[in-house]
């Protein structure tokens, strides 16, 4: 295993650093914000697909579109991770347990924080939360770089 110092690794690296700056910001709002821009997610959701949920309903959703949200932003996390670990080390055989485990760790910090937030409350449910949507994302992944490289050997095989 070899450290490759690139421009690539430097742009990875910065969108890494930049989306854990996002998740920073999004965990900093105080519960009333945090519950606005769910509140506009879900009601963009609704309209985009011309629903109109019941009070009681409204609720449920609302949860859900948080834990979803959780999910995302780590999930996208975990991805960004991986892509900087390849960049650095290549076909490194411990690049998705290592992403994994850097983004699972930036989530134990994340509710930490949350601890210290007006409202909020750092929680290992959401952590548990989190570190699913990596292992998810982190899938997803796998299969696409699977399905691609199969993709591109049965091209290459043709010609």
């Amino acid at each position: 295993m070899q450290l490759r110092f690139s421009r690539r690794l430097a742009v990875s690296a910065a969108l890494t650093a930049a989306w854990m700056v996002v998740i920073f910001l999004f965990s900093a709002q105080n519960a009333d914000d945090s519950s606005d821009t769910s509140g506009r997610v879900l009601a963009f959701l609704c309209g985009l697909f011309g629903y109109v949920p019941t009070e009681d309903f409204k609720e449920t959703l609302s949860f859900l579109v948080r834990k979803a949200a959780h999910m995302t932003e780590f999930g996208v996390l975990g991805v960004l991770w991986l892509h900087t670990l390849r960049t650095a080390l290549g076909q490194w055989r411990w690049r998705y347990p290592a992403a994994f485990a850097l983004a699972s760790l930036y989530a134990v910090t994340d509710e930490c924080h949350q601890l210290f937030v007006d409202g909020r409350a750092g929680q290992a449910a959401d952590w548990l939360i989190d570190s699913t949507g990596i292992v998810l994302w982190l899938t997803a992944a796998w299969l696409l770089i699977k399905i691609t490289n199969r993709m591109k050997c049965k091209k290459n095989n043709e010609t």
